[in-house]
């Protein structure tokens, strides 16, 4: 089995994400990914086997960074279709009408 994984960001890209020199930078990039997520089961559906949505945190050798990753089988076809489709369909502003559906 092969894994690959496909970087998406932290927000959706015409969003402003948190900046690490903000105070609580971890914290609240960590909300914005999470909520990300969110936003991508919605607009794109839930995983398939395979494939999983996750927040991944750069180790402290570099610039600290937190971002949502979409994890797959690269032998899996649906997983692989479905880490596509979270790339090229990802929503670029943050949806309203999702927004109250995912707080309910």
């Amino acid at each position: 089995m092969a894994f690959d994984l496909i970087a998406l960001g932290t927000v959706p890209s015409g969003e402003t994400p948190a900046a690490a020199s903000e105070i609580d930078y971890g914290g609240r990039a960590f909300w914005q990914c999470r909520r990300f997520i969110d936003l991508l089961r919605h607009t794109v559906g839930a995983e398939p086997e395979g494939a999983k949505l996750r927040v991944r945190r750069s180790g402290p050798d570099f610039n600290p960074s937190i971002e949502v990753v979409v994890e797959f089988d690269d032998a899996n076809d649906a997983a692989r279709a479905y880490a596509s489709r979270c790339d090229r369909e990802a929503p670029t502003r943050w949806d309203r009408t999702a927004e109250i559906a995912l707080e309910r």
